[in-house]
């Protein structure tokens, strides 16, 4: 199915090519349709009263034998209703379901299902789907197939689960069957994906990854990773990859190996991961960056030790600021997740929580996202909290899936089947709430994190005291709900932080209008400049710069209560710069800036006497850096950073 904004991450459909490429492989012609694609490229814009009708034609148009539809927990029910309309057009249509959003579901829903589906794969599908298609295009029972559960006089039955799979024997994802070209192109973020492994051995009680790959670890060998790598790059280009397994470090043997050969046998290829910060340490960070790999996604999940603890998750956040420190060290840029809402959650956890998030930015992260809690089907947190669960209903909106008015009553009314459309209500605050604090935590990674922090760290106000009163103001732009809040501020630090409010603002000039796209995609890159203007000038009393320069510290020193110049500008289109001057440099600077550069030499061949002459040549020096064309765009992949290094003219 489609996102409701198209501005949401979009990814190549990597699950549909895996399943494609073993089909052709035995002889199956095979086509994949990806929805959202069509979408992206309007091609296909279903609305709310003929969107079942519409896709169910767009997927019959091909006169398939079999429809595979690929589930994830909110596109479940969409895809229960496109079988059953599916079966009502065309009865001979073999109708499978798969994918992670099958799991806690099926096989106990597929009795009150059976008119939607015939079959639903429990586990792996790349080859099943494939015994599947041979035994019906044989004439044999396709009942007997492994790997599968259907519906016999009103029960599931299933022949048993498929054998493990050896990924090395799979065939490559079937690159050929989607116009690879505008996925490059559209896909956010601007990295290739790549398939290399399944599965978790640990038991988070909020995820149900590890229990559907019945605690395994798959993965592909290194020299068949590095294969597939180089097909992609002769066949597009694609140099830089993000590897998708759901825990890439779960088995240090397969680290170490994997790491090893990469180092040996990888002489073009960036690659990022996905890894639980107490599965690495600095020294294998250092290898894997030798080998490659520019990018991490870390996990940190909760800040308070009696959280991590009712998820089974590490016992502290020790191992996670160890990562965080570990990776500026070693030069890997790293993004983060942490989760909110979950059962029992006070302010102080929530607190805790947010601490992760911020000073997860203050270590360099380049992302450093929110989630609130999902009680997914077969996770054991939905078990233990079954009776605790509250329908969403109008607070479905904010999922982002596009969920018409036929989705929203099938899922109304098997709100017990469908936990992923509930929020577990015990010890904590409602989920209008916990969205307000996800949006708030996106704005202010990415827009006034500097006076937030400081508000935190040097006025001694809280993150929770913070978002609470800017829910409480929720109907104005945050710029003018922050006033409120800076007015609670005195002293020393009132001048700090409204020194960092005007630094702050004259970076969010810098980063474009498209606020709410960025709220809704983490991803999306900085818009170009437009028509805003090349650089912005401010006389601060308080020496902000020098304030910043350890963003893990924003604290109020009494050496920082100094008249200070400071200029913000463009240095490439990926990157914003700061230059900060004392006041005889900028006198010499708002003088010559207006000014075209041949007027600017001229002005300072004839520097007046009596100045410093080396502030007439830093100065030139900093509007030659300033004049430089923006010629330096964002890397695939990579986040433009809030603001340079300060450049100092000194």
């Amino acid at each position: 199915m489609i996102n409701a904004d198209v501005n949401s991450p979009f990814f190549v459909p990597l699950g549909l090519l895996c399943i494609a490429s073993p089909l052709r492989a035995h002889g199956h012609p095979t086509v994949v349709v990806d929805l959202e694609y069509e979408h992206r490229i309007g091609a296909f814009t279903p609305g709310d009263a003929d969107w079942l009708e519409r896709t169910c034609a767009r997927l019959l148009a091909a006169d398939p034998d079999v429809l595979g539809l690929t589930c994830l927990a909110d596109t479940l029910p969409a895809c229960l209703l496109i079988g059953r309309r599916v079966k009502l057009l065309r009865p001979d249509v073999t109708v499978v379901l798969g994918g992670p959003g099958t799991f806690g579901v099926f096989p106990d829903a597929l009795p009150r299902f059976a008119d939607c589906v015939d079959f639903v794969c429990r586990g792996e599908g790349e080859l099943a789907i494939t015994a599947l298609a041979d035994a019906i295009a044989d004439g044999a029972d396709p009942a007997g197939v492994r790997g599968f559960w259907s519906c016999e006089n009103g029960r599931s039955v299933s022949s048993g689960p498929q054998p493990t799979t050896n990924l090395n024997l799979v065939p490559m994802p079937a690159y050929e069957a989607v116009p690879m070209g505008d996925y490059i192109r559209l896909s956010t973020p601007h990295i290739f994906d790549v398939h290399i492994g399944s599965g978790c051995t640990y038991s988070c009680k909020f995820c149900m990854t590890s229990t559907f790959w019945d605690r395994d670890f798959r993965i592909k060998d290194p020299s068949v990773i590095l294969d597939e790598l180089r097909f992609l790059h002769r066949t597009h280009g694609v140099t830089q990859f993000n590897f998708l397994h759901d825990n890439f470090a779960n088995k240090r043997t397969y680290l170490d190996e994997f790491v090893s050969y990469f180092a040996e046998h990888n002489d073009m290829f960036e690659w990022g991961c996905a890894v639980r910060p107490d599965n690495v340490n600095p020294s294998l960070l250092r290898r894997m960056a030798e080998a490659g790999c520019f990018n991490i996604f870390c996990g940190t999940d909760a800040g308070s030790e009696k959280i991590l603890k009712n998820m089974l998750k590490m016992p502290s956040t020790k191992r996670t600021y160890e990562f965080f420190q570990s990776a500026q060290e070693v030069g890997i840029q790293f993004e983060t997740n942490t989760i909110v809402g979950y059962p029992d959650e006070t302010a102080e956890d929530l607190e805790k929580s947010l601490e992760v998030v911020f000073d997860a930015i203050a270590y360099g992260a380049v992302n450093s996202d929110l989630s609130v809690l999902q009680p997914l089907p077969g996770a054991e947190i939905t078990d233990e909290y079954r009776s605790e669960l509250e329908p969403l209903d109008g607070g479905l909106d904010v999922m982002g899936t596009f969920l018409p008015t036929d989705v929203r009553a099938l899922i109304r009314d098997e709100a017990a089947v469908f936990t992923g459309f509930s929020f577990i209500r015990s010890g904590n605050r409602e989920y209008g709430y916990y969205q307000g604090v996800l949006r708030l935590s996106r704005y202010f990674t990415r827009r006034y994190y500097h006076l937030l922090r400081f508000l935190k760290q040097g006025a001694g106000l809280t993150y929770v005291e913070c978002v609470d009163a800017l829910l409480e103001r929720a109907g104005v732009p945050v710029e003018e709900a922050l006033a409120a809040i800076l007015a609670r501020v005195e002293g020393v630090h009132a001048r700090a932080a409204g020194a960092l409010f005007t630094y702050d603002s004259m970076l969010a000039e810098f980063r474009g209008d498209e606020v709410e796209e960025e709220l809704v995609n983490v991803y999306r890159r900085p818009a170009t400049v437009g028509d805003k203007p090349h650089f912005l000038i401010a006389d601060l009393d308080v020496d902000v710069v020098a304030m910043i320069s350890d963003p893990r510290d924003l604290a109020w020193r009494p050496e920082l209560d100094r008249p200070t110049v400071v200029v913000v500008y463009r240095a490439s289109e990926a990157e914003v710069s700061t230059l900060r001057l004392t006041p005889a440099q900028a006198e010499v600077f708002k003088v010559l800036m207006p000014r075209g550069r041949e007027e600017r030499e001229a002005l300072l061949a004839r520097f007046a006497p009596g100045r410093p002459r080396e502030a007439a040549t830093a100065v030139a020096r900093s509007c030659a850096r300033i004049d430089a064309s923006p010629d330096a765009p964002d890397s695939p992949g990579r986040t433009a950073p809030m603001a340079g290094s300060p450049l100092l003219a000194t």
